[in-house]
């Protein structure tokens, strides 16, 4: 049975690594304790928690209202309190802040009020600086920027995919409700779009590289995260979803394809940049920038990109933990509810493309666990991607949610990488992100999303609002950004 001893981890030799491996399974097992079997004073407590409805119920909830409330605490809503002294070390990640907590509000269908919409906008507005002639050579200095981490600081990628995402988010909100806020952000992002598009140009890192296959030279070309910052992937997904949902993908799209290709690993994952280890945050940013530029570049799958597809499939499906159920983000590594979205999406975006087989991650078993998942071999019931009621993904879907419900839930509110680690924005997000990856099969065979729900626990209420696996935003905020920026950004 899962939480069993028959789950865990059997290792050859004892290391610190396996040690460890074997601490967070030993954490993780009290919270696998199946509720039927809890004595009424136990199922009391947790219906004061509010991780069940009553204490004859037996399913586990998602704590909707603490988790909303946890984020409202960055908003600095009226009936909310300060947030404590020590967030000063995230003062240049204003507009991460924002979109992590404003995004999980979203995906809860809990959105904050207008006055704070507003004070987001206008917040945003106060972290764009524009590029001084003396930094890049343009004829109009006040032609090119981006957003940075606070007011006056550096234009940076990862802040500008931030705050983009941000305003995409409150754009996107029904007009009705929100006709200010949603004015400002459209009109910002207006503003700002034809300055983006002239930063983002400056960034680029052109290389010389040789095709793995034929050892021909081949344009590369690879972008830095902030001038005279590094190169590696995370540049090149922030600049492509940005673009993609402003309108002007084709500008920046020359020869990222084949830097992303280069940063594939003969694990099957991809790194930051070419040579370098494969990681979960990595590959999914190779993955949406690659899933953007095929729609770009009109190419049918991932296969004729050059991607390695079934060492890349084999390595990420090899990253849902047989006991916990969560991902880890590299080999020999441990569980992190982070990885719910940068593993989770990653294989959904496989999805997107075209995939169409079903890979045992190693977790699958033909029973039924001590919580009442179910989990059937792969090569027992073989199934397409995003056509089977139960699932659909290349990972056990209801298994990674237990891993939230169970595991990454603060009672608190807010939710963290392990038990023993503390809530925070960061892995709030992410979980709640992942969370909806997999219970929405989002896929290019099925992407009316709302017909297959998979869920843990038959609870209408944990439901959350579907989140596109590329931009990490809600799908209706995805679709109404695209169908807006649709014209070259020059016209």
């Amino acid at each position: 049975m899962l939480g069993s001893k028959e789950n865990k981890s059997r290792h050859v030799l004892t290391t610190r690594t396996t040690v460890l491996q074997s601490s967070t399974e030993d954490e993780c097992s009290p919270f696998f304790t199946s509720i039927k079997s809890m004595t009424k004073s136990q199922r009391d407590d947790l219906a004061r928690l509010g991780l069940i409805r009553n204490e004859t119920s037996v399913n586990i909830l998602l704590l909707r209202r603490k988790h909303g409330a946890y984020l409202r605490r960055a908003l600095r809503l009226k009936d909310t309190q300060q947030l404590p002294g020590s967030y000063i070390s995230l003062d240049s990640s204003k507009p991460w802040i924002i979109y992590w907590t404003l995004n999980g509000l979203d995906l809860l269908d809990d959105l904050p009020d207008e006055d704070t919409l507003i004070g987001i906008v206008h917040t945003l507005r106060a972290c764009w600086t524009y590029v001084k002639r003396e930094v890049v050579d343009i004829e109009d200095e006040n032609r090119a920027g981006g957003f940075g981490g606070g007011v006056n600081q550096l234009p940076h990628c990862a802040t500008t995919y931030a705050s983009v995402n941000a305003l995409s988010i409150i754009a996107g909100c029904d007009a009705d409700i929100y006709p200010t806020a949603t004015r400002l952000a459209l009109h910002l992002l207006k503003e700002k779009r034809k300055a983006l598009l002239k930063w983002f140009i400056t960034l680029r890192y052109k290389d010389s590289m040789f095709s793995r296959e034929r050892g021909n030279a081949k344009k590369s070309c690879g972008y830095r995260m902030h001038h005279d910052g590094e190169v590696d992937v995370r540049a090149t997904y922030c600049i492509c979803s940005t673009a993609s949902l402003l309108g002007f993908t084709d500008e920046i799209s020359d020869g990222m394809m084949e830097h992303i290709i280069d940063c594939q690993t003969f694990e099957g994952g991809f790194g930051g940049e070419p040579f370098a280890e494969a990681h979960g945050g990595y590959t999914f940013c190779a993955l949406g920038a690659l899933h953007i530029l095929l729609k770009a570049k009109r190419l049918a799958n991932l296969e004729q990109s050059g991607v390695d597809l079934v060492a890349l499939e084999g390595w990420l499906v090899r990253r849902q933990m047989s006991h916990e159920g969560g991902f880890n983000g590299r080999c020999n590594k441990l569980v992190d509810g982070c990885y719910t979205m940068w593993v989770g999406g990653a294989i959904a975006i496989l999805g997107l493309n075209g995939t169409d087989k079903q890979f045992d991650s190693g977790v699958y078993s033909n029973e039924t666990d001590q919580c009442g998942v179910v989990r059937t071999r792969d090569d027992l019931i073989r199934r397409d991607i995003g056509h089977d009621s139960e699932g659909g993904l290349l990972f056990d879907q209801k298994l990674l949610q237990r891993y939230v419900f169970l595991c990454a839930q603060d009672v608190n509110g807010g939710l963290r990488d392990k038990p023993s680690k503390p809530r925070d924005f960061y892995h709030s997000c992410y979980n709640l992100s992942g969370l909806s990856v997999s219970q929405h099969i989002f896929t290019s065979g099925h992407n009316d999303t709302g017909n297959i729900v998979t869920m843990y626990e038959e609870e209408e209420t944990n439901v959350l609002a579907p989140i596109h696996p590329v931009y990490s935003i809600r799908v209706e905020r995805v679709r109404y950004m695209v169908g807006l920026f649709h014209v070259d950004v020059t016209h």
